[in-house]
């Protein structure tokens, strides 16, 4: 199952979650001859409509998300899409198509996928936008066709319970790789995937106590980089990236090992398919 919604997003609007701005129909689409006023209008649409408290934190974290990943003319999936932000992120910035999933079951947040849907009429997007509710392994349209996979805080919903134990459980890690080449099978050749997720290790779980930052999250549901980095490997992957995530605004200090284990232990992971 995948979910959107697994751990706490800094950048966020909570207020957004449920309800949010209206979805009045928008004609205007990006274009360069259209200005830069023209383009902060639709990122800040976009933003709230996603979400996100305003188009600053939204770009902070889509332009960290997606370092080196050239979105131009490409074909990307968001797998447990929610609202959507990064397929709507990608047509943003220019994608030729754009499909999210999400089958809104366990772990998700009813109605955020309906949505989802609302935010690609409201900005225009339905001629590359896509939106379908089913799970990745269900989803079998444009296998072999795209470009960028994104799984924003969604990798270990693809099957919590081998996630629990397949670091100490061979069995568990082998089905686990299984999962992984379903989503290697959806790539083109050289085909790029983004994992944004929070890693096992944190100082309060360790300590026996419920993080302050995040007070809901099931740390034991969770792996650290370098598992994720041996799991893609079997699948047929090579880790390009693995970068802490930083806060906005604080920025650069908080994209550091030392801060990320004392708050959220937030990383992005970039593999290739090899």
């Amino acid at each position: 199952m995948e979910s959107s919604h697994s751990i706490a997003n800094p950048d966020a609007n909570p207020g957004a979650q449920h309800g949010g701005i209206g979805t009045e129909h928008l004609t205007l689409r990006v274009n360069p001859a259209h200005g830069p006023t023209f383009r902060d209008e639709l990122f800040e649409r976009a933003a709230r409509l996603v979400g996100y408290a305003n188009a600053k934190r939204y770009c902070h974290r889509g332009t960290f998300l997606f370092q080196g990943i050239p979105l131009q003319g490409a074909w990307m999936l968001e797998v447990g899409c929610g609202t959507g932000a990064w397929a709507i992120w990608a047509a943003l910035n220019g994608a030729a198509k754009a499909v999210g999933i999400d089958p809104e079951m366990d772990g998700s947040h009813s109605g955020t996928f309906d949505r989802f849907r609302k935010n690609i009429q409201a900005l225009a997007f339905e001629d590359r936008v896509e939106a379908y509710p089913l799970s990745l392994q269900n989803f079998t349209r444009y296998d072999g066709q795209f470009d960028v996979i994104a799984m924003y805080n969604v990798v270990n919903h693809l099957d919590e319970e081998a996630v629990i134990s397949l670091h100490k459980n061979g069995q568990l890690a082998s089905r686990f790789v299984d999962l992984l080449k379903v989503v290697r099978a959806k790539l083109k050749p050289g085909g790029r995937v983004i994992i944004a997720d929070s890693a096992r290790s944190n100082l309060w779980p360790s300590l026996g106590l419920r993080s302050p930052f995040n007070t809901w999250i099931e740390w034991e549901k969770h792996q650290n980089p370098s598992e994720w980095i041996r799991l893609f490997d079997r699948a047929g992957f090579k880790c390009e990236t693995c970068r802490w995530a930083p806060f906005y605004p604080i920025g650069r200090l908080s994209g550091t090992a030392a801060f990320q284990y004392l708050t959220l232990s937030n990383f992005v992971m970039h593999f290739s398919a090899v």
